[in-house]
């Protein structure tokens, strides 16, 4: 007796998996799938003697595209500025009718060269980001790669994105990750033409961020724990500055978050008269969200502030600058006779009102430097006159009230867009945030910026989407923690796994026009995707095997697989044990007694598989 259910979905995806290989001709491993691709039959191949020409303004995405391809290729390619009738090598220009849209592209890839033209180097860039794809995977390895013959696909190709906003945030605060892996990210991110790193440089567990004028914020606010567990750092303006340019190259947005008025200890640990008590507290060695928060009584906490924003800004030239504003504890307001007066002085009822007035004051200083205040969910509130742009997390319904207040939103939603998430509940899965439900990547995948029922006249306000990526999960215990004597890169590994391929999945739905977008044709895109993560060096989660049919037939179950990863392997079990590398090698259908007996894992190598597809268990 067939599944009828089962028949149906097969035919839905290999129906849906034609159509998005129709769509793109040959190009169909593409993520973000482009707007709108075709292919040309006319290839054009790299060569020693492949020229790079640049007009001007272009010089900088010429370089890095040549530094890029060298690697792998073994190729020196010279880069030379534009003449108008140069027709070979691979051609970057500047085109007006493209304005205002700075980060579409169109290219042209034929057997005379490639041609890439955007109204402004944001577009060129991307240009040479999809260029890169079109390329064997080998192309993103870091060392000569021989026999390859380096032959993009002849195609048309243009494209604009959906979303001007679309980013990650790394939680740098809990836990500490060095400038090195903050470049890594930023080159995972440009792979996919994420252009917003938000960075979460202060919170309860820490202070990452060097301010000369108050050096016991990283002397004392950057570390935690004694002796042998003290453990921390933090970033000095140098640092911040290499980190910027590097981002500004590769078409990324640092935000810098300064958290306020809560999840502030580690600033209050430096100055203890930041708080409303003045007492002397330690930063802490296990994630909490502490009720000592900056005291919105004293000029003094606005004086403070201030002087930390001057440093920052000159620091980081995004227009944006995140405050944070969420979970707040009130506790220490409603004793605090300095909140108090200043409370009675508004006239205020409630302290709900006293974080409005903190966030105007913070909003007027940041105000003078041009920048734009971004916060959680919890500053969209009645009060601010400046448009803000709120991250919605917590409650989708806030987005509704930021557009219908003239404010912007950002969709973070926990449900869709918290990495920290694990996968699935499949038991060996690592160790990762419970509070939520598991977000695997085709729920990733479905994140909708423009929530149902939002009125199309908003759509200007939505900017696009967020994911996140805490780190609490390192002061929950020691599992995660590094082994700081073999210079171990545990964190790295363990962030890099949360983060692909989900944030593929994020790239794609802020960029692809939402009419575009299929769950099926984006998962058969991403099986060569893994393979460019292992020549980058990115880790990643490796997906289990798919079940593209189980029919029953004479008392048995004949289960069909695919392989979600281009040229791994499947193992595979038929006696309820859980496979391993060296169980049997898939190599067609296999048929069993009860379907709770079969287990399969997807095999890249014999030292990185996948958890175990588990069947009606």
């Amino acid at each position: 007796m067939k599944s009828a259910i089962a028949t149906a979905l097969l035919y839905c995806c290999l129906h849906l998996g034609a159509s998005a290989q129709k769509n793109t001709g040959s190009h169909a491993d593409i993520i973000p799938l482009p707007k709108s691709i075709r292919a040309t039959g006319s290839d054009y191949t790299l060569s020693p003697n492949t020229k790079i020409y640049y007009e001007a303004g272009l010089r900088p995405q010429a370089e890095l595209l040549a530094e890029v391809l060298s690697p792998a290729t073994g190729f020196d390619l010279q880069v030379l500025p534009y003449k108008s009738e140069q027709t070979s090598g691979i051609v970057l220009t500047l085109d007006k009718t493209f304005a205002p849209d700075k980060e579409g592209y169109r290219m042209s890839v034929s057997s005379a060269g490639i041609r890439i033209s955007a109204g402004a180097s944001a577009g060129v860039f991307y240009g040479t980001q999809t260029l890169l794809q079109l390329l064997p995977v080998e192309i993103y390895s870091k060392t000569r790669q021989r026999n390859v013959n380096w032959k993009v696909k002849g195609a048309d190709i243009q494209d604009t994105p959906q979303y001007a906003f679309r980013g990650m945030m790394l939680d740098v605060a809990r836990y500490f990750f060095s400038k090195e892996y903050v470049l890594h990210f930023i080159d995972m991110m440009a792979m996919y033409k994420l252009n917003t790193l938000h960075l979460h440089l202060t919170d309860d567990a820490g202070w990452r961020l060097e301010i000369k004028k108050y050096p016991k914020l990283t002397s004392i606010g950057a570390w935690r724990g004694t002796g042998a567990e003290r453990t921390g750092g933090y970033y000095t303006q140098e640092d911040i500055k290499e980190m910027v340019a590097y981002a500004a190259k590769h078409n990324v947005d640092i935000i810098p978050e300064i958290e306020l008025p809560a999840h502030a200890l580690a600033s209050i640990a430096a100055y203890p008269y930041l708080c409303c008590t003045g007492e002397q507290y330690e930063v802490q060695t296990q994630h909490s969200i502490s009720k000592e928060i900056y005291c919105a009584g004293k000029e003094s906490t606005f004086d403070f502030l201030a002087d930390v924003f001057k440093e920052t800004f000159a620091l980081f030239p995004s227009k944006y600058i995140h405050i944070g504003g969420d979970e707040a504890n009130y506790e220490r307001w409603k004793a605090c006779p300095s909140c108090q007066k200043r409370k009675n002085e508004l006239g205020l009822k409630e302290e709900k009102q006293l974080q409005v007035y903190f966030n105007q004051r913070v909003q007027e200083m940041v105000g003078k430097y041009g920048k734009t205040i971004v916060g959680w969910d919890e500053i969209i509130e009645d009060g601010l006159k400046q448009k803000v742009a709120g991250m919605i997390w917590n409650d989708p319904k806030k987005a509704l009230k930021a557009v219908e207040n003239g404010h912007y939103a950002i969709m973070t939603l926990t449900s869709h867009s918290y990495y920290d998430v694990a996968e699935s509940v499949t038991p060996g899965e690592i160790k990762a945030a419970t509070w939520l439900k598991p977000i695997s990547l085709e729920k990733a995948y479905t994140l909708d910026p423009m929530l149902p029922g939002l009125d199309i006249k908003y759509r200007p306000q939505i900017l696009g989407a967020s994911a996140a990526l805490w780190s609490d999960q390192f002061i929950h215990g020691t599992v995660l923690q590094e082994l700081a004597p073999i210079n171990e890169n545990r964190s790295e590994k363990y962030f890099d796994y949360l983060t692909l391929p989900r944030m593929a999945s994020l790239a794609e739905v802020t960029w692809t026009p939402k009419a575009q977008q299929s769950w099926t044709g984006f998962e058969q895109r991403m099986r060569r995707h893994y393979n460019r993560y292992d020549r980058a060096g990115y880790g990643y989660r490796v997906p289990e095997p798919g079940v593209s049919d189980t029919t029953r037939q004479n008392g048995s179950y004949r289960i069909t697989l695919s392989n979600p990863v281009a040229g791994s392997e499947i193992r595979y079990t038929t006696d309820g044990s859980r496979p391993n590398v060296y169980s049997a090698l898939y190599t067609g259908p296999v048929s069993v007694d009860k379907p709770e007996n079969f287990s399969a894992i997807t095999v890249v190598n014999r030292s990185q598989y996948s958890l175990p597809l588990l069947l009606n268990r």
